[in-house]
């Protein structure tokens, strides 16, 4: 079969063409995201499955306006990623979480990025603001540390589960990115 290489938001193929639709880490690049599912909706049979990934917000940008990656148009926590789904008649079969991330490493997150939020208000460099939110979180460890009596935190690096079933019931998921099952 043929290679095609085309604009997401246009797809050049006839409706209703196909059985399944991958799309992986694609959808937090595009503008007008709307455009894209229905292009994807039209390009599937009926009864067509979907597979998408796309970053957790939570982890990627947590209670930012703007995505924190430059190349990243909009990014979804997992509640309004499912209500986007179902606006264009996706049933999700299943959601499965990406990469785990343990807590300490999600707060990390979310401080480092409210923190690199505020700094870029100052139009320091990408490097310097990293420099920047290394120092302050490792400051915070050591005071945490010599009030623990000295005992050193630990934050081992969380182990990989490729398909860890998620419930679709809650907004607060521990992973990096989702990879959600749908069908027409």
């Amino acid at each position: 079969m043929p290679t095609v290489c085309a604009d997401a938001t246009y797809l050049p193929f006839r409706k209703q063409s196909f059985n399944c639709v991958v799309s992986l880490e694609t959808l937090e690049h595009i503008r007008d995201q709307r455009v894209f599912l229905d292009n994807i909706k039209g390009s599937l049979k009926k009864g067509g499955r979907l597979i998408l990934s796309t970053p957790n917000k939570l982890y990627a940008s947590p209670f930012l306006p703007k995505p924190l990656n430059p190349f990243h148009v909009k990014e979804f926590y997992l509640g309004p990623l499912l209500n986007f789904l179902g606006q264009y008649g996706f049933r999700v079969d299943c959601i499965y979480g990406g990469r785990r991330v343990r807590r300490l490493e999600l707060l990390r997150r979310i401080f480092g990025s409210i923190l690199k939020f505020f700094l870029s208000k100052f139009s320091l460099k990408s490097h310097l603001l990293d420099d920047f939110y290394r120092s302050i979180f490792n400051l915070m460890l050591v005071r945490r540390c010599k009030r623990s009596g000295g005992r050193r935190l630990i934050d081992p690096d969380p182990n990989l589960f490729i398909h860890e079933k998620v419930e679709s019931r809650s907004n607060i998921v521990l992973y990096q990115y989702f990879l959600i099952y749908a069908h027409l």
